[in-house]
Formats: structure tokens, C-alpha cells, sequence
């Protein structure tokens, strides 16, 4: 026998069955029954949400024959059959992610007017209709404003953000929600019961949150993870990385209390069972979201934003998310929570913990006075201190000192190169001029990008906001050969190193004739 997939088999076939979209359910069922169905529908939301079946049932509702109540389907009739079955010659379901073009538009408009084969109506879905071309939008505007009167059209997308506001005009429109846990779990209960599968509430429930409000995705994980016509909560957390609430639980506790070892501990126990910690990180975001809320709500203001900092804290982490170390961003994210983090060293400030050891050590020592006069004395003349209570004075001497540690520190190689030929000239404020050699790396730096990353650099060494401008450096040109002095070897060695410079400059070759 062919086996048919779950999802497929337990597909909502009339609006009773139709989860988590009450909404639009509602709206369509008044409109049939009041005769005033719309002639162009737009559905959008999420992948897995109903937006096919929805326009699936509205064109059963329209063309069954034996309507149930005035909207309902009644699933025995001929044409019912048809549209469940797909063979239904006069519903037509195109997927314009492979016709999406303007000639498939012109075909669809010369096939318009002919009257339907079977039904009372000819429906057309267009699925992830966003991927239409502009070209395709535009010659479908006039036909789907204005359609034959046997004909309706339904446009489904994920993407509505792409679809132009001139076909959004011509349509209803309707915005699919993500379905909520609690009725992705009565659902898949349901179908459990149905196929005879012993499914534990927990596995159900950690299915329903991994899906994100997908009821396909649920469905599909529910037939994936079943084995022997049992679902248990050991395997889904296995196969999908999810952790136990347990766990969660744990290292909530042990941040709130600024317990570091035990919430390092928490993360291990994750890493060792195997857990998706990425997933991991999102789950315990979306844990804390709610328990802010439930703060805000109660009027405890300063759990909230206890909460807020943590949150803030795990969502900087995603950034390295990529570490070959799976673990590692968690476990920097439980450290800085737990104020257990001590600041980086900027390159700038590289010498001050030795001058802060040297000091204690001063401090302590029968021999500290030569200690104390000679050596901790003159390093912290010469090393400015650096940190969020004293910024170094932003001066024309102290900018060209740190111009070479700021030229090492930029990224990109083009616009290094371009620093390493010029100099601070003048600081006046928060505004600083650089004199460059050429016009081509004053162009370079001051690019957009380019600009921006040198401020913040400046920004960081400085703990001031700056702005970069740039100038050109004045070059006096003398003639090489003077009008009274005769051409001689001389006057030929100046003019070829001064060839050999603009060649070094500029770039190129002599070309000679």
C-alpha cells in the first residue's frame, strides 16, 4: 500500500479543523455565507502555518456541492473528492517559484477566459508567490483586479515584504500567525491517538517549542521520531539537542545567585549530553523573555532588569557562535554574568598590570623605596593609563605617538596602507585632520567604511567621539632643467629619481617610444 505522509494525511479538509488561525477562519466563513467572497486573496505568514490548506478548503467551500451550513464542505461530493485527492482539472495550483516569469503570465491570461471544465469556479493558487519577476507582477495587475466572474485567485507567501504594494492593493489580505505550543500539542495528541502511537506529554511539548509555531514541522517530527509506535522524551532530546527543563531551571538559578562554578557546570552537562547549544542559548533567551515579563507585569522592576542585562549579555554571545569551541560562547556569557569577568587589556594599556604588580610588590618589600622611586614611577610617565574613569587627552602629540599602534590595528590591508602615507596634522576638538602624501590615499581613506573604522578605532584608544578629515600635502615643483643651465648628467639623475618617485606613488611603467 502507498504510504502517505502525516502531515499530507492529517491536512485540515473543512474549517473545524482548521488550528490556530481562528482569525481568518472567522472572516472566510462569514464571508461565504453572506455571498461575498472576495475575488483575489492574499495569505502570508510563516512556512507551515495553513496558508495552502486554508486556500485549499475556501476553493472546496466554493465549489462543493452539498455545502454544509452555509461555508462548510461536505467532503462526499464529487468535486470534494476532486480538490482532496488534487485531480480537479479546474483548480490550479501554481508554484511560481519555477513559473515565474512573464510568459507563464501570458499563458495564464489567455487560459483565463474559458469557462471551467467541471466546477461552478475556476481557482488559481499561486504558492511563494513572491518569487514572481517584476515583469510577471505587472502583467498579471489588470486580469487580477479585474478577473472573469468564474474565477478566483489566492497568492500565498512567506515573504510578503516582497511583494509589491501594487498587488497587496488588489487583494485581501491575510497575515497567518505562528500556531502557539498549546495547540501544536493538542494537535499532534490528537494524531498520536489516531495512529496508535504512545507519545509522552514532555516529548510533545519540547516538539512544539523546537517547530517555532510550524504545525507541518511538528507533524513531520512527530512521524520522524516515533519508533515502534512510541515517542519518548529521551529520543526527541537526543535527536533535536533540546535540553530538559531541569537544566534550564539550573542555570537560572545558578546566575540569579552568581554561583559561576555551577553554572559552568550546567553548560558542561550540556555539552556532554550532546545538546544543539545554539539552540540551547535561543531556548533560554526566549525562558528569560517570559520571566521578564511576568517581572514587568507584577511591577518588580528590578528583577526586570536584572533579566534585561543577562538577556543582553547571551545575545552579544551569538557573535561567536561559530567557535570551533561549541561551548565557548556560553561559558564567556556565564562568567561576564556572574561578574566574574575582568576587562580586556586594550593594546594601549599592555604594560599596566605589570605596573600594578610591581606596585604591590613595592608595597609589601623592606626594599621597596628604589622599587617605588625608579622603576613603577618612570613607566607610568611614560604610559598613559587608559580606562573608562580617565581617557587619554586627545592631543596632536598623543595622536602621533599611538598613529602607528593605530595603523596595526586596522583591518582592512588597502586602507592601512593608505595611513602608513600620512600623519595627524591638526586636532581641534573631536575633529581631526590628516595630511596625506596623495590625493589617491586621502580618496582611500575617506571612503565611508573606511572612515568609520578609523573613528572607532580612535574611538577606543581615546574613549572619545571623533571625526576624520583628511587634506592633501603641498608639493612645491621646481623645474628639473633651468632656462640658462645647459642639460647635464646632474640635471638626468634628478629627473629619473623623480620618475622613480612618481612611479612609487602612482604606480605603472616608462613606456618608451
Amino acid at each position: 500500500m502507498e504510504t502517505v505522509s502525516l502531515y499530507r494525511k492529517y491536512r485540515p479538509h473543512n474549517f473545524d479543523n482548521l488550528v490556530g488561525q481562528d482569525y481568518i477562519k472567522n472572516t472566510l466563513v462569514n464571508a461565504l455565507k453572506t455571498a461575498r467572497v472576495s475575488h483575489a486573496y492574499l495569505f502570508s505568514g510563516p512556512r507551515g502555518t495553513g496558508k495552502t490548506s486554508t486556500a485549499r478548503l475556501l476553493a472546496k467551500a466554493l465549489n462543493c456541492t452539498n455545502l454544509q451550513d452555509g461555508f462548510e464542505p461536505c467532503n462526499e461530493c464529487d468535486l470534494c473528492n476532486d480538490i482532496n485527492s488534487g485531480r480537479l482539472i479546474d483548480l490550479i495550483e501554481i508554484d511560481a517559484a519555477s513559473n515565474r516569469g512573464i510568459d507563464e503570465v501570458r499563458d495564464l491570461k489567455e487560459k483565463i477566459g474559458f469557462s471551467p471544465t467541471r466546477s461552478k469556479y475556476k481557482i488559481y493558487i499561486v504558492d511563494e508567490v513572491h518569487m514572481m519577476t517584476k515583469e510577471a507582477f505587472n502583467a498579471l495587475l489588470k486580469t487580477l483586479e479585474e478577473p472573469p466572474d468564474h474565477v478566483y485567485f489566492i497568492l500565498a507567501t512567506t515573504e510578503i515584504h516582497k511583494i509589491p504594494e501594487t498587488i497587496i492593493s488588489r487583494c485581501q489580505r491575510f497575515d497567518f500567525k505562528r500556531i502557539n505550543k498549546k495547540a501544536l500539542m493538542t494537535r499532534l495528541s490528537f494524531i498520536a491517538q489516531k495512529e496508535g502511537i504512545q507519545a509522552h506529554d514532555g516529548a510533545l511539548e519540547l516538539i512544539s517549542r523546537y517547530v517555532n509555531g510550524g504545525l507541518r514541522d511538528a507533524i513531520g517530527l512527530l512521524e520522524q521520531l516515533t519508533i515502534d509506535k512510541k515517542i519518548e522524551l529521551d529520543h526527541v532530546q537526543e535527536v533535536l539537542g533540546i535540553s530538559s527543563g531541569n537544566l534550564l531551571d539550573l542555570l537560572f538559578g545558578a546566575l540569579l545567585s552568581n554561583d559561576v562554578k555551577t553554572a559552568l557546570s550546567a553548560v558542561n552537562e550540556l555539552h556532554t549530553q550532546g545538546s544543539d547549544l545554539k539552540q540551547f542559548t535561543s531556548e533560554f533567551i526566549n525562558f528569560l523573555r517570559e520571566k521578564m515579563l511576568e517581572h514587568i507585569f507584577e511591577d518588580e522592576i528590578e528583577k526586570a532588569n536584572r533579566l534585561i542585562q543577562i538577556i543582553e549579555i547571551l545575545e552579544e554571545s551569538k557573535v561567536m557562535q561559530e567557535s570551533d569551541i561549541p561551548q565557548l560562547p556560553l561559558e564567556i556569557s556565564v562568567i561576564k554574568i556572574t561578574g566574574n569577568y575582568v576587562p580586556q587589556v586594550s593594546p594601549d594599556r599592555e604594560h599596566q598590570p605589570i605596573v600594578a604588580a610591581a606596585q604591590k610588590i613595592a608595597e609589601s618589600s623592606s626594599v621597596s623605596e628604589k622599587i617605588k622611586k625608579e622603576p613603577v614611577e618612570e613607566k607610568s610617565k611614560d604610559i598613559p593609563v587608559e580606562n573608562n574613569s580617565q581617557a587619554v587627552p586627545l592631543t596632536i602629540s598623543y595622536l602621533k605617538e599611538k598613529w602607528p599602534r593605530i595603523t596595526e590595528r586596522v583591518r582592512r590591508p588597502p586602507l592601512r596602507m593608505s595611513l602608513r602615507s600620512g600623519s595627524p596634522l591638526i586636532v581641534d576638538g573631536v575633529n581631526i585632520t590628516i595630511e596625506f602624501d596623495t590625493k589617491f590615499h586621502r580618496d582611500k581613506v575617506m571612503e565611508h567604511d573606511n572612515r568609520a573604522e578609523l573613528e572607532t578605532i580612535i574611538k577606543d584608544i581615546f574613549q572619545k567621539s571623533v571625526k576624520i578629515s583628511a587634506v592633501v600635502k603641498d608639493f612645491e615643483i621646481k623645474p628639473v632643467v633651468s632656462d640658462e643651465a645647459p642639460v647635464n648628467e646632474s640635471n638626468n639623475e634628478i629627473a629619473e629619481d623623480l620618475t622613480d618617485q612618481a612611479l612609487e606613488i602612482f604606480g605603472g611603467e616608462v613606456v618608451e617610444n
